[in-house]
């Protein structure tokens, strides 16, 4: 739930922050509803947990995590901060929302291997590696073949 009271309490900077994270996370939950499909967001601290999709063939739960930046270059992932190994619990997909200028919305959607691949690439590394220092980012211009690729999650979601 969110707390208002809290949000008012923050500085300028931390609470824009928090809302331009909220208006990707609401925005994915839009695009899916547009799909037909059910999400919800969370909002508790879960690890890696952002967006929940429901699938009640399988009884599973799909979980995309939502990493939104109004910054015009790069987009922060803190990948290999948070996995340090392949075997980590980890998200079904990445949602990674860019808001432009125009307060328009691009939506990259990357399974987690796919992910993976793009933050090695980007940290010019060839195996999964331990990161200790700094923040893992990815580039938004070297995102485009992942635009508006929702068929990556309507195709396991039916």
């Amino acid at each position: 739930m969110i707390n208002i009271k809290k949000i008012k309490e923050m500085k300028s900077t931390q609470k824009q922050r928090y809302l331009i994270s909220l208006a990707g996370k609401f925005g994915v939950c839009s695009e899916l509803a547009k799909r037909n499909i059910h999400s919800n967001i969370t909002f508790v601290n879960a690890k890696s947990t952002n967006i929940k999709i429901p699938d009640k063939e399988s009884q599973k739960s799909y979980i995309v995590e939502v990493k939104t930046t109004n910054k015009p270059n790069k987009i922060v992932t803190n990948f290999f901060q948070k996995y340090k190994t392949k075997e980590t619990p980890h998200p079904d997909f990445w949602v990674l929302v860019h808001i432009t200028k125009e307060l328009k919305s691009k939506y990259f959607i990357l399974t987690h291997k796919e992910m993976a691949i793009e933050q090695m690439k980007r940290n010019n590394m060839t195996k999964w590696e331990v990161v200790e220092k700094g923040v893992d980012n990815v580039l938004i211009k070297e995102l485009s073949a992942y635009e508006n690729q929702w068929d990556k999650i309507t195709e396991i979601i039916k």
